[in-house]
């Protein structure tokens, strides 16, 4: 018995040397066989400085792992050391148990050329036939716990753009990870980019259900990061602000675009500059509160956007604006894989409308300055003080907002309008106020359409326009003040040949003050449709009219009837004036006497030159004993009228006004 004892006793020890020995040996002919074969298995250069493994604790050790790109002598990424302790009898049970697995200083550069990444080649490399693949279901688990990812650094550049990105510190925390089980799985992340911001990911994993839920906080991120990809690098000069960030998402791993987003946004001190390090916008502070976001289904549910302090700068030149500049579209470096993500998220049935809703907007503080450059004179035009106060915004239905602002000169604007997003063709309703605004600020602009510089002035218009079924309805009433205009700049073609100082003329009052009551029509549904440059038509297509036509302008003002003082109707074989042509003659010599710049015409159109001759003198001496100067007087015979044409006077008048 005792001879039995000793034999197994020494086949014990003698096994137990062996794998003692083994463990012995196993990391250095591991690590041989690394560095000797890594480069058949990744396609790469792959080198390790130690392999420490012990098959009586399952603990292996990997340290000084480095992977060389296709040169091989850049490292393209590795490792500080990789610790592994796992139980290593589950193997008999199909489960691979690896109870902690900690990586400590993961380095990895990435860099992108076109459409390769450096990485590429090794992807290439792992390829194989999808005839090739088995759709068994595999009887192992793997169980992962305690999953460490300690001090990692990463960095991303583009060589297209010339941006680099670095990660500074990242850490990874997953407390148990299954794969092949039900178990469900928490895991964290930390990370901090050097370039400014730090993030945070909590994540719930239901492994059974494919169910997630993930509590994404980012902090500090620096817009700055993001400069190189809002358009043209050479165009923009700098793009300051912080991100912050808290998100809630969950949804189905299986349907990652029907995830649910919710959270909170905050963005300030935005400063974004031109390349001559001129502000295009700014912005104190965004925040939004978001109720829900689903991408899949096309709904943006935000409480409240809350924006304060933004304010733009618009320049327009003959070739573009600043912001066309600033955001110009490039040949996008790497579009072939922006390309393929596409492709791989489109979905075979079409997505349903958009659906927004806002439950409050307010935003204050605001400016906006536009400038022309594209005019004969630099037309700036600043509005400050931008207010905006609008609740329950919905693109399914009738909205309401309330904007306030500053005009220069003092002015002010206040528009209330409410309308339909969606289909906005169908329905809209603004009403417009502006008052006490400087017209000297739309000289320049005046210049441009007409020729003529504004001076002095004050205007004031109400304004309310509707839009039914997609045909455009609008009432507007100018009011303007002691107006004065320059000479005509001979150097200027205009857009429109208006007599300005003429018409203005004719509009004032006693009191220096015109009112102008003028519709807008038109249907926005027609492609050549342009509203400013339908009101400029109408606008100088009644200036014209009461230009040329001062007599009628001011008879109308006056209350006389439309027309009355156009054409004065003498039957062929009158030989005296009527009572109701002598109505019409006083109401002349009310237009005529009441200005000293006005002549009045009047051609007699009649087959009689004898009755003509007398009836011609009777007008003159009646107008002359209402007051009218017979030096703007003209009264004379023209052409007989032609068969059917009716007799009488055409009535015409002119101002005598240096334009």
């Amino acid at each position: 018995m005792r001879k039995i004892v000793k034999i197994l006793l020494w086949i014990v020890g003698i096994v137990l040397a062996l794998m003692l020995l083994m463990s012995l040996l196993a990391g250095p002919v591991a690590k041989g066989y690394v560095n000797g074969h890594g480069e058949s298995f990744t396609g790469r250069k792959v080198h390790v400085s130690h392999v420490g493994l012990n098959l009586f604790t399952g603990h292996m050790a990997l340290r000084g792992l480095e992977v060389y790109e296709e040169d091989g002598a850049t490292v393209f990424a590795g490792f500080d050391t990789l610790d592994v302790r796992a139980r290593l009898l589950k193997l008999v049970g199909k489960t691979i148990d690896i109870r902690r697995l900690s990586l400590s200083g993961l380095h990895v550069d990435v860099t992108q050329d076109g459409e390769r990444f450096n990485f590429s080649s090794m992807l290439d490399h792992f390829k194989s036939d999808d005839s090739d693949k088995d759709s068994t279901p595999s009887e192992w688990v793997i169980r992962l716990g305690d999953l460490r990812l300690n001090h990692a650094r990463a960095s991303y550049r583009d060589l297209g753009r010339d941006k680099q990105w670095r990660i500074a510190d990242m850490n990874l925390r997953v407390p148990g990870f299954v794969i092949g089980g039900k178990e469900a799985t928490e895991a964290g992340l930390n990370l901090e980019l050097e370039d400014g911001g730090r993030l945070n990911v909590t994540t719930n994993y239901d492994a059974a259900s494919n169910d997630y839920i993930a509590n994404i906080g980012l902090t500090g991120f620096a817009l700055r990061n993001l400069k190189e990809y809002i358009g043209d690098e050479e165009a923009v000069g700098d793009f300051a602000g912080t991100l912050d960030a808290r998100i809630k998402a969950a949804g189905n791993i299986s349907e990652v675009m029907q995830s649910r987003f919710s959270g909170d946004i905050e963005i300030e001190g935005v400063n974004l500059q031109d390349a001559d390090n001129n502000t295009v916008a700014s912005m104190q502070s965004l925040e939004v509160n978001i109720n829900e976001i689903n991408f899949d289904a096309s709904v943006y549910n935000i409480a409240s956007v809350s924006l304060n302090g933004l304010m733009l700068n618009y320049e327009q030149w003959p070739d573009g604006s600043n912001f066309s500049r600033l955001l110009a579209k490039r040949d996008t470096v790497g579009a072939g894989v922006v390309d393929t993500l596409a492709d791989s998220t489109v979905h075979s049935t079409p997505r349903p409308p958009m659906h927004l809703a806002v439950g409050m907007l307010d935003v204050s503080g605001c400016s906006l300055t536009y400038t022309d450059h594209t005019l004969p004179e630099v037309f700036t035009f600043p509005i400050t003080n931008i207010m905006v106060n609008a609740q329950n915004i919905s693109t399914g239905g009738d909205n309401n907002a309330r904007i306030k602002a500053s005009l220069p000169g003092g002015g002010t604007l206040a528009v209330r309008w409410q309308g339909d997003i969606r289909e906005w063709t169908r329905y809209q309703d603004l009403m417009l106020s502006i008052k006490g605004m400087d017209l000297s600020q739309l000289s320049p602009m005046a210049v441009a359409y007409t020729g003529y510089p504004i001076k002095d002035g004050i205007l004031g218009i109400t304004s309310r326009t509707m839009v039914s079924g997609g045909m455009l309805d609008g009432k507007n009433t100018i009011d303007i003040y002691k107006v004065t205009v320059d000479s005509k700049r001979k150097d200027v073609k205009p857009k429109q040949k208006i007599p300005l100082k003429a018409a203005l003329y004719v509009l004032k009052d006693k009191d220096d003050k015109i009112l102008i009551d003028m519709p807008v029509k038109g249907n926005v549904n027609d492609p050549e449709f342009n509203y400013m440059k339908l009101v400029w038509k109408t606008l100088g297509n009644l200036l014209v009219k009461v230009a040329t036509s001062p007599v009628r302008a001011i008879g109308n003002a006056m209350g006389m009837g439309e027309g009355e003082l156009d054409f004065m109707r003498i039957e062929p074989n009158q030989h005296s004036l009527t009572s109701e042509q002598y109505h019409t003659l006083a109401n002349l010599a009310k237009v005529a006497a009441g200005d000293s710049l006005l002549t009045l015409r009047m051609e007699l159109h009649i087959e009689d030159a004898d009755r003509a001759e007398m009836l011609n003198n009777h007008v003159r001496q009646y107008l002359i004993e209402q007051g009218v100067d017979e030096q703007r007087l003209e009264i004379l015979t023209g052409d007989a009228p032609e068969k059917d044409e009716p007799t009488g006077y055409n009535i015409t008048s002119e101002l005598k006004i240096d334009e």
